[in-house]
């Protein structure tokens, strides 16, 4: 089933962006979104938000007229006084090459990301287990014809368990290298035990370029959502045309204020890089960190002259980034404003990223 015109439009017209109050269209049942609520305004975000501090409401609003009309998924996840998460209602989607030679294999929930190059494929994050790795990354490679046994770099984003699970089987069955940061590797892993670092296996560091072949991938440190959270960035080509990736690391956001402004500092860290590199992409390790479902279904129905919906171009990275702060900024105020007074103000200035 074809996805919604205007997600087409948009992307074509290389984000033509009107005010977010203006934008009352749904999203119809067409759209391939797992049953997932959507924002996609400042009215919606007015009824669906639930901040009630003046400033978190500011913040919330700003989110909405930046990103919801291409990532309302996404909004809602990130920015809500009260989380609430609903089951998800959708099949895996079919493997797909998305970029030339970067392939889209993994499950509703979450996207893995293998990278061919000449001398190998690079792989992102691992799914939950051994059965995992089998039944989906390993059965996707081969619909694909790519061979698992040519893995050769394993980049694991965090250690939750639905990204690192898989890496000991992976790594077993090809070889391959795992890098992970140290304070992740060597932190309290959540929900599962860690695969034993070996002598081949690195620690990511920030600023570091992993090349493979033709390929290379800029590691920046993103803590947050964890202690050890890393994000990327690396160029991709759409038929022959060049792109640059980016891949912020960690989704989920905490909810104690250290914790989300040490999320912001990162988030303001990788925009550094994001306008250094000139990203005009936006990849995520969860389907809800780039609406990733509707964008998949989107590609599988591309027609010839359709943009790739993965492709949103300079404004949208900015927007994308914009969206995410403004989220983070409303949880922030929306905690503050509950406290007592002065019991939120730093000891020392923060540390960096």
């Amino acid at each position: 089933m074809r996805p919604p015109s205007w997600l087409l439009a948009s992307l074509a017209a290389q984000i033509a962006f009107v005010p977010a109050l203006a934008q009352e269209q749904k999203i119809t049942s067409a759209n391939p979104n797992g049953g997932r609520p959507e924002i996609h305004n400042v009215k919606e975000m007015r009824e669906a938000g639930g901040y009630s501090a003046p400033g978190a409401r500011a913040y919330a609003d700003m989110a909405a007229e930046a990103g919801g009309q291409l990532w309302p998924v996404t909004l809602y996840y990130r920015c809500q006084a009260l989380r609430e998460r609903r089951p998800l209602k959708a099949p895996a989607p079919k493997p797909i090459e998305v970029f030339d030679k970067v392939y889209s294999i993994g499950t509703a929930e979450n996207n893995i990301w293998a990278i061919d190059t000449k001398d190998g494929i690079i792989l992102l994050d691992t799914l939950t287990t051994e059965a995992d790795a089998k039944n989906v990354i390993v059965a996707n490679m081969r619909a694909l014809g790519l061979d698992p046994r040519r893995i050769r770099i394993i980049l694991i984003t965090h250690n939750h368990l639905d990204h690192f699970g898989g890496a000991a089987y992976l790594k077993a069955l090809s070889g391959a290298r795992i890098g992970m940061s140290r304070e992740d590797w060597e932190g309290d892993p959540k929900w599962g035990k860690l695969p034993v670092k070996a002598g081949e296996d690195f620690f990511l560091t920030d600023g570091q370029q992993v090349t493979l072949g033709d390929r290379t991938l800029t590691v920046l440190m993103t803590p947050g959502h964890t202690p050890g959270t890393i994000s990327l960035l690396f160029p991709v080509t759409d038929k022959g045309m060049p792109h640059m990736a980016s891949l912020f690391g960690g989704q989920g956001s905490p909810r104690d204020v250290a914790s989300l402004l040490e999320f912001r500092r990162s988030l303001n860290h990788f925009a550094d890089y994001t306008d250094l590199m000139q990203a005009d992409v936006v990849l995520s390790n969860h389907t809800v960190g780039d609406d990733g479902l509707t964008r998949v279904t989107a590609l599988a129905n591309r027609k010839a002259g359709d943009p790739n919906p993965y492709v949103v171009g300079r404004e949208g990275v900015v927007r994308y980034d914009a969206e995410w702060r403004m989220c983070l900024s409303a949880d922030i105020d929306e905690a503050v404003s509950k406290a007592a007074p002065g019991t939120m103000l730093p000891t020392r200035p923060p540390a960096k990223p």
